[in-house]
């Protein structure tokens, strides 16, 4: 009788990402394109693909062939791989590009850089912070993490249909006076001063705001209980645009935001102008009403805009 041996390939894996979807509060999230590349050479790109467990895998990067065939001994740490291409001489570590998209149209494109190799998930780092850290996104709920930590924010698509049972907010914001669209920039939903979502607007200012209906508000006693369905919420909004001098021009806008620019953003919070004539109605959202944010007063022509106060 003869014994078939088999040998075990040892292969190290560069980029592991999970996702986090900000309106359905999930990191299971499919049917992403995810592309990987030295900031130095962008056209070496190679796709990061999922595993069944939904983490984004990414293999053969360029520059990183030897990292990812380096074998471990018996004697040595099951992290040497990655130790030893950061200090190695010359190291094989080296900044990457990451874009990501989604041809499905539910979520809005984004990218960013990250260090590789990386052991384990990514974590993502304000790179604005000295040290880079994570940072806490305002708003949050049990569902919903507030520290990003080894999950990248997917925004939703102003087209994405409303997953069920959320509430939902939408606007075209641009800038009060000088007309410069607001894009990429960030808004943020208040109900009863709680921020309870935040959501990025398009290249064309458009953005939907996606959350959790909060807890109906509370109506008198009863008996029998009275059934009711048209509950209604006041809304506040604030908007977090960078600031901008002179605006960029449409055609310098970019196709896809950067993740550290736009949640640089938090930073720049910006008032949301409610009317321009007196008095101003308050904002109402609806038990399963979509809600369409306008500023009030303005022309005809202007009359869908949402207006956020200049810098």
């Amino acid at each position: 009788m003869s014994t078939a041996l088999r040998d075990t390939v040892q292969r190290n894996v560069a980029l592991g990402l999970r996702f986090w979807d900000m309106a359905a509060a999930t990191s299971l999230v499919d049917g992403l394109v995810v592309e990987v590349f030295p900031k130095a050479n962008p056209h070496a790109r190679r796709h990061a693909l999922p595993n069944p467990s939904g983490i984004y895998v990414a293999h053969a990067l360029a520059g990183l062939r030897a990292f990812e065939c380096r074998e471990t001994t018996d004697d040595e740490p099951v992290d040497a791989p990655w130790r030893d291409a950061h200090a190695g001489s010359p190291s094989l570590a080296a900044t990457y590009r990451i874009e990501v998209r989604d041809p499905r149209g539910r979520y809005l494109p984004i990218a960013f850089d990250a260090d590789l190799p990386t052991r384990g998930l990514l974590s993502w780092l304000a790179p604005w912070l000295s040290p880079p850290q994570p940072i806490a996104l305002p708003g949050g709920s049990p569902a919903s993490p507030q520290v990003l930590l080894d999950r990248i924010p997917l925004f939703s698509a102003p087209s994405r249909p409303t997953p069920e049972p959320l509430a939902v907010v939408r606007a075209q914001m641009r800038e009060a006076g000088s007309g410069r669209i607001a894009a990429w920039a960030l808004l943020g939903v208040e109900i009863d001063g709680d921020l309870v979502g935040l959501g990025l607007a398009d290249r064309e200012g458009r953005v939907a705001v996606h959350f959790p209906y909060p807890e109906p508000p509370r109506t008198p006693l009863s008996s029998p209980p009275e059934a009711r369905s048209d509950f209604r919420w006041t809304v506040g909004l604030t908007a977090y645009v960078a600031a901008s001098s002179p605006p960029p021009a449409v055609s310098d806008i970019p196709a896809i935001p950067d993740l550290a620019d736009v949640l640089a953003q938090l930073a720049s919070p910006r008032a949301i102008v409610d009317g321009l004539v007196s008095p101003v109605s308050p904002r109402r959202l609806e038990y399963r009403m979509p809600m369409t944010a306008r500023t009030e007063g303005q022309p005809e022509a202007d009359a869908s805009w949402l207006l956020v106060s200049p810098a």
